[in-house]
């Protein structure tokens, strides 16, 4: 991905500080912290403070806290990924067994709460109340939205239901990461809002994208098994659109509600093609990329706004 290259070193410290908070002295502790370690990700949310704090002054002091701050934006992340496996029963995250799968779901629970105590650490390193107030904001409207995707469960709800669930669930982060990076680096008003915009609509392009390849994905890519929302009853834009069409509803119905859905997938996803739904969820990303783009736009003109604007158009190409 290119359009990290700008901040290439940065995450590269970014790394490294997550190993050397994670490192425990109690065992078991250090064997989990390790075991996440290895599994990686996209560093997406990182990359982005660290892109956003570009549009601040220069200067050492502010390039560690940056590190700091991105940092502990991915434990976040990290804490809610460990988190969100044991709630989808997920066997596998990041071509891996998941935490609770290999270890246990109270050894998973205790591991996403070091990662938000850990996280919250290095935030509080910042002397910014700001940043420490706003970390607190993005992990209480995550935790939600996650309950009220949890209650909506075998529901069928309306499309603006599904875009109110994936702005706590993603947009708001994403959104969240950008501003962080923008306070952290000291970047004037006019740029933290034009960053926060952008966030909130990379966000829920991410997310509408997520929601695709949850059907379209090859696993091996995916990092996780396709099928996943439809096996926990989540039904995400696609299902959404195609039951807003009343010659596909009584069909599609029958199989999302039937015993042993996943055995039914492949018919569902017929339908969701032959209806459009697919590619009407594809092109609702589309449009969320091209309003990230418009506030992309009002930012000075510097490398970062550019890398900013490669990662928009990433974000709906990606197959994984």
């Amino acid at each position: 991905m290119g359009f990290f290259s700008l901040v290439e070193s940065s995450l590269e410290k970014v790394d490294g500080l997550l190993s050397q908070t994670l490192r425990q002295e109690n065992a078991l502790v250090a064997e989990v912290s390790d075991y996440l370690l290895r599994a990686g990700g996209k560093r997406l949310r990182p990359a982005l403070v660290l892109l956003a704090g570009q549009f601040g002054p220069a200067g050492e002091a502010l390039d560690t806290g940056l590190v700091t701050v991105a940092t502990a934006v991915e434990m976040i992340h990290m804490a809610t990924l460990v988190h969100d496996d044991i709630i989808d029963e997920a066997a596998v995250r990041r071509g891996i067994p998941a935490v609770r799968r290999q270890y246990s779901n109270p050894v998973a629970v205790l591991a996403g709460d070091f990662l938000f105590a850990n996280a919250f650490i290095l935030f509080a390193r910042s002397t910014n109340v700001a940043i420490v107030d706003l970390a607190a904001q993005v992990v209480n409207v995550m935790c939600v939205g996650e309950i009220a995707q949890h209650r909506a469960q075998r529901q069928f709800s309306s499309e603006e239901d599904y875009w109110r669930r994936i702005e706590a669930k993603t947009g708001y982060f994403l959104e969240a990461s950008c501003r962080l990076g923008a306070l952290a680096s000291h970047a004037p008003e006019s740029s933290r809002e034009a960053l926060s915009r952008y966030g909130h609509y990379i966000g829920l392009a991410y997310q509408v994208v997520d929601d695709l390849l949850d059907w379209l994905a090859d696993p091996s890519k995916l990092g996780k098994a396709v099928g996943g929302d439809l096996a926990v009853g989540i039904y995400t834009l696609p299902i959404i659109y195609a039951r807003s069409q009343e010659s596909y509803r009584k069909d599609l119905d029958h199989y999302l509600l039937s015993e042993g859905v996943l055995d039914h997938m492949q018919t569902i996803k017929d339908i969701l093609d032959v209806s459009g739904a697919l590619d009407y969820a594809r092109q609702r990303a589309i449009d969320c990329v091209e309003q990230a783009l418009h506030y992309a736009g009002q930012l000075p003109e510097i490398p970062a706004r550019l890398a900013l604007q490669e990662l928009a158009q990433f974000i709906v190409a990606r197959d994984y």
